[in-house]
């Protein structure tokens, strides 16, 4: 029973919070163009299916090629730095550049030299969700205790198992962790490049 009301819990505070908006919007006499009640909301959705479903589908397609660029990149990456101290002072300075600046800078140049394809979509999906990942990685490969090497090392465990068997496992919360903030932020991305200029796309819908 306890376990039944731990899983009920947050659908019921779902339900509570969609029970005082719809309440809260004829009470106050919202208008309905600046906050529609939720009821309103799920006859528009269906009403609208199709073209939020085509839409919401092009989206998605940037925004997961965007996340698996970034996923392909950044573990290689993030694995080579922790791997060699003179590489990580050789590419930290780049990486943090491109992380601090703006992605809503970046994105009108990618429209003007790829045009309004998908491709800007999923770079800039692809820059905005890079950096937790590479990061969140390289901390995680990075939290091995000394103690552990040395004791595989006096196992006679070679590098490549020390990373696989020891390195690998033990950064692996963090780099779900990463996996997880990224996902949220290539969606994001996609939806930013789709403001910036483009022909279909949630972004697109939205403008």
């Amino acid at each position: 029973m306890g376990k039944l009301i731990r899983k009920l819990t947050p659908l019921a505070g779902v339900l509570a919070f969609l029970l005082v908006w719809e309440i809260a919007v004829p009470l106050f006499k919202m208008p309905a163009y600046l906050l529609p009640p939720p009821s309103a909301i799920v006859l528009t959705f269906i009403d609208e299916f199709p073209k939020l479903a085509f839409h919401g589908w092009v989206t998605l397609y940037e925004m997961l090629l965007g996340y698996a660029l970034a996923v392909v990149i950044a573990i290689p990456l993030a694995i080579a730095i922790t791997s060699s101290e003179r590489f990580d002072r050789f590419t930290m300075p780049t990486l943090l550049f491109f992380q601090v600046v703006p992605k809503v800078a970046i994105a009108p140049l990618f429209l003007v030299w790829f045009g309004v394809g998908a491709l800007p979509k999923v770079l800039v999906a692809f820059l905005i969700s890079f950096f937790p990942i590479v990061i969140d990685a390289a901390v995680g490969l990075r939290t091995m205790s000394a103690e552990m090497r040395d004791l595989a090392r006096s196992m006679g465990a070679s590098r490549w198992q020390v990373f696989a068997q020891f390195r690998l496992p033990t950064s692996l919360p963090y780099l779900f962790s990463g996996l997880k903030v990224a996902a949220t932020l290539a969606g994001a991305g996609a939806v930013v490049g789709e403001f910036v200029g483009a022909d279909k796309g949630l972004g697109y819908l939205l403008l």
